[in-house]
């Protein structure tokens, strides 16, 4: 019995380790988003485009930020849920300070993979205040954030919601819904 419970375990841990070579092409675990809703405020404009080509896997998205206003002194509320049959579990939910996100991205491990992946399609301000102006991030993928293979392939939610000062003044909230699949990633 133990014998075969270590198989198991072994089998496993092969089948979902995080990249697995075949044939030049690498199996790896993405997010796969499949709606956004996203409110502004009067501090910012923002708008995202989902766009897919194919199978589900094959997206891209354009996302629109409009800085109205000079931004600082803002607190980021990241949360994470994922979708079992008919109930949602929240894995994840974490309030941290965005100016300080910005300037050490390794403060956090959901805003780093973001921040890390959005790097790629635009410019991610460095430190606070944000200034006003356009910020634009074109045919981002999320396919470069580093999920773990052990993760089950199932639906989930991201939240981003950003508040000001101590009155927590609304700026800007997210919510993102999708589904983790494993995917072939041709190099």
């Amino acid at each position: 019995m133990v014998r075969l419970t270590l198989v198991i375990i072994i089998i496993y841990t092969c089948l979902t380790v995080y990249h697995t070579n075949v044939a030049g092409a690498t199996l790896k675990l993405i997010p796969v988003v499949t709606k956004a809703d996203i409110e502004g405020s009067r501090y910012v404009n923002a708008s995202a485009i989902i766009r897919r080509q194919g199978s589900i896997q094959d997206f891209n998205m354009d996302i629109l930020l409009h800085v109205l206003l000079p931004l600082d002194d803002i607190r980021m509320n990241i949360g994470y849920s994922v979708r079992t049959r008919n109930s949602e579990s929240r894995i994840y939910n974490k309030t941290i300070d965005f100016c300080s996100l910005l300037e050490r991205p390794s403060i956090d491990r959901f805003g780093s993979l973001l921040i890390d992946d959005l790097r790629h399609h635009g410019i991610v301000p460095n430190r606070c205040p944000v200034q006003p102006k356009l910020i634009v991030f074109r045919n981002v993928t999320l396919t470069r954030v580093k999920l773990p293979g052990f993760l089950p392939e199932t639906s989930f939610g991201f939240s981003v919601i950003c508040f000001k000062g101590s009155k927590y003044e609304h700026v800007f909230r997210s919510y993102w819904y999708g589904r983790l699949r494993k995917v072939m990633i041709r190099k």
